[in-house]
């Protein structure tokens, strides 16, 4: 029998127990798609489902504690489960039972073999009594639930639908990192905060209060580095900060934790933040407010039981910590993936793009990626990238195969990036895989990579990063990159005079007609050794010497030099071949520049002749 009996339902709603921010901002939005969901003046007849779904420390669980307070008085009865393993839910729900007095079920209906048999006869007595026909007006709260019912290797694991009351009515809330959960009912991706409501927790969080005016306040704050105050805009560093953790509502807290309870300002924790996340991370005061106590656990949890289940899942966010986080795609691993073909997960996720598609689920199915329809791209959240990088690629010598994680991503950039300028929109791609080779640059600056690089492959991904600034008009980062892969290749074979030569269209670009000479004519010397005199290289840079001349007004040299280059490439070509109608049409332009106009008809007519024969 039940000893609540009759009508009376009715149980009072306890917080003992429950992880309540002391600081919660409304998401005024979320809350109203749950009221017209869940409440029962406003709900369908019969049983409603609603799933707030999301990455770990987004905030679901205040966003369903906030609503079960909210509407503690509409409901006869909630229900609050801890949903992280079997056990935790059986246990949540015996407690209810003891609270609220249900008991005296001769019969389970659920099995559990972690549990003692009368514990699920106690949690059996709350399903069955929710579902009696006149207890109509419950809520029911599964929280966390994370694990995934269909990895065989999970023994906590369940299906939630087996905690469920069969009977068609009351209103069920589930919050999870498990987007397939949404296809229980209606729901909901629970996303980052708006910057409002962002700057407001930081501010409860961390004591720091905002002006209510909105206007900006100055404020004298002591400098450690000039030893001296300086008047500070604190409003612009909240900001900052705000934008920097990209509006994560348990990043905030953790980060308003900090700064209140060691006296730090915006600034200071975001110097902090950039140079030492790991360390900032473990000094950290565990949250009361949050079962995990950090971020960091929650995500590892996510991780390992990726890596278990789908471990190239877990390489790719591994190797992701060395690209930006934005606009990852799957053709994005196609040229690089060919330099590597002992590396079996790398291989993997280059076969095909369903077998990619499939690896990508695995870190979209806990929410740990996001996924962009309209570009068929994927990103991950800045707090998370940091993670990523600060955490689970820390062993910065992982091998793979025939390379290791930060060869494998400067590859990957390297030879996506297009050398040919004729391939159709050649600029867009170009424009996508810069971020991409900016990050992976940055780190290894950051921990000082370069002397763990396998020499010659990454010489050749410097040396197509170099093309990639060149093209960008970046100058300043194409010659470091020329330079790293000239070091490289010099190291290894002891020459390579095509980057040279690269390195001399690059100071010409400059204006910096010395040091591109220099250049032409360094690797002039090394083709002539290395290759035949006749060699089509050695014309190019002929060619190029031709013209870095004729900017400086050294006519006669230049035209040596153009008619050398020309001489070169009809003996490789053949005079009617189109491959020397660049040398011709800038012997046109030179012979322009001096005036010469029958000669400058002469060869622009001769190359436009070429060029409508080839087409």
């Amino acid at each position: 029998m039940y000893l609540l009996e009759g009508n009376d339902f009715n149980v009072p709603f306890q917080l003992t127990g429950l992880p309540v921010a002391g600081h919660f901002v409304a998401r005024d939005t979320e809350m109203e798609n749950m009221e017209e969901s869940l409440l029962p003046t406003k709900a369908p007849d019969g049983r409603t489902i609603y799933v707030l779904h999301g990455l770990g420390g987004i905030g679901k669980t205040q966003l369903a504690l906030a609503y079960a307070r909210k509407h503690q008085h509409t409901y006869s009865a909630i229900v609050l489960v801890n949903g992280n393993s079997r056990d935790t839910a059986v246990q949540s729900l015996v407690a209810f039972s003891r609270r609220a007095g249900v008991a005296g079920v001769s019969q389970s209906t659920t099995g559990t073999a972690q549990q003692a048999p009368d514990m699920n006869a106690e949690a059996d007595a709350v399903i069955r009594w929710l579902g009696l026909e006149k207890n109509r007006r419950w809520l029911m709260v599964f929280d966390n639930v994370d694990r995934d019912v269909q990895n065989d290797d999970d023994g906590q694991a369940y299906s939630v639908t087996s905690f469920l009351p069969a009977a068609d009515h009351g209103s069920i809330l589930i919050t999870t990192r498990l987007p397939s959960l949404g296809e229980m009912g209606k729901s909901t991706e629970v996303t980052s905060l708006g910057l409002d409501q962002a700057l407001e927790l930081l501010s409860n969080r961390s004591g720091l209060h905002r002006s209510s005016s909105g206007k900006t306040r100055l404020l004298l704050e002591y400098n450690r580095t000039i030893k001296q105050h300086k008047l500070i805009d604190r409003s612009a560093d909240m900001n900052k900060l705000v934008q920097r953790l990209g509006k994560l509502p348990l990043a905030l807290v953790q980060a308003g934790t900090y700064m209140r309870e060691t006296k730090t300002g915006c600034s200071t924790y975001l110097d902090l933040y950039e140079k030492s996340w790991i360390q900032l991370a473990a000094e950290t005061p565990r949250l009361r407010d949050y079962e995990n106590g950090s971020i960091q656990t929650t995500w590892m949890i996510s991780y390992n039981r990726i890596r278990d289940s789908n471990p190239t899942a877990g390489k790719l966010l591994q190797l992701w910590a060395y690209l930006d986080r934005q606009d990852v795609w799957y053709e994005l691993f196609l040229p690089g993936s060919v330099g590597f073909p002992e590396c079996e997960w790398l291989q993997e996720l280059a076969q095909s793009e369903i077998g990619f598609k499939g690896v990508i689920r695995s870190l979209l199915a806990y929410s740990l990626i996001e996924s962009h329809q309209h570009t068929e791209s994927y990103s991950i959240h800045p707090v998370v990238h940091d993670w990523c990088t600060e955490t689970i690629s820390e062993d910065k010598t992982i091998s793979d195969g025939n390379g290791n994680l930060i060869t494998i991503a400067l590859t990957i950039i390297g030879t996506a990036a297009p050398s040919d300028h004729s391939e159709s929109e050649y600029w867009l791609l170009q424009q996508r895989l810069l971020p991409h080779a900016e990050r992976c640059v940055k780190q290894l600056d950051n921990f000082d990579l370069f002397n763990r690089l396998e020499s010659l492959v990454a010489s050749d991904a410097f040396h197509n990063l170099g093309l990639l600034y060149a093209d960008r008009g970046k100058y300043t980062e194409a010659e470091k990159m020329y330079q790293r892969a000239l070091d490289g290749r010099e190291k290894e074979l002891g020459y390579d005079t095509e980057i040279v030569n690269n390195l001399g269209c690059l100071y010409a670009d400059q204006g910096k007609h010395a040091e591109a000479e220099k250049m032409y004519q360094r690797a002039l010397d090394g083709y002539e050794r290395a290759w035949d005199p006749n060699h089509s290289y050695i014309a190019n840079t002929d060619n190029n010497l031709g013209c870095l001349y004729t900017d400086q007004g050294k006519y006669t040299e230049a035209e040596n030099m153009f008619q050398r280059a020309l001489d070169r490439e009809e003996k490789v070509w053949g005079p009617n071949h189109i491959s020397p109608l660049d040398t011709v049409h800038n012997l046109g332009i030179l012979y322009r520049e001096q005036d010469k106009y029958t000669e400058a008809e002469k060869m622009f007519q001769r190359a436009l002749d070429g060029c409508t024969k080839a087409l």
